[in-house]
């Protein structure tokens, strides 16, 4: 009856700031202009949306789990996964930003090539690439 996830909210503290970084780092283009006190719709390169909504009292997209890792460590979780066909630029443009990521992209076999990473407003996220 689901058929998939069409959007996705983000807080973030400064809405204008975190739109041309999602624009100039991940490549998303800002749907329309943003409004005073209002959010912006950030456009995938596949037609999703990303909402990023002002959130005064800032608390980043991540939650501790300890059903991720095969010993039970308590594990900082990405609730959204994106795609990308070109995990290497993106890796790129990541470390050149200059925030935090993982040293390398992940070869994960089957599960295809992946990486982790977190927005300005420490909003963390993974990334992953098919495998060839």
């Amino acid at each position: 009856m689901i058929k998939r996830i069409e959007c996705a909210y983000v807080p973030v503290s400064d809405v204008e700031r975190s739109a041309k970084w999602y624009e100039e780092v991940l490549g998303m283009k800002l749907r329309s202009a943003i409004e005073p006190g209002r959010g912006a719709i950030m456009i995938m390169g596949d037609g999703g949306w990303l909402f990023l909504q002002p959130s005064p009292n800032m608390t980043p997209l991540t939650f501790a789990t300890t059903g991720w890792t095969e010993v039970g460590e308590t594990f900082e979780m990405f609730p959204i996964c994106f795609e990308t066909d070109n995990i290497q630029k993106l890796y790129e443009s990541l470390r050149q930003a200059g925030l935090w990521l993982e040293a390398e992209v992940r070869d994960e076999g089957v599960c295809g090539h992946q990486l982790n990473f977190k927005d300005p407003d420490g909003n963390k996220y993974q990334v992953w690439q098919q495998p060839e």
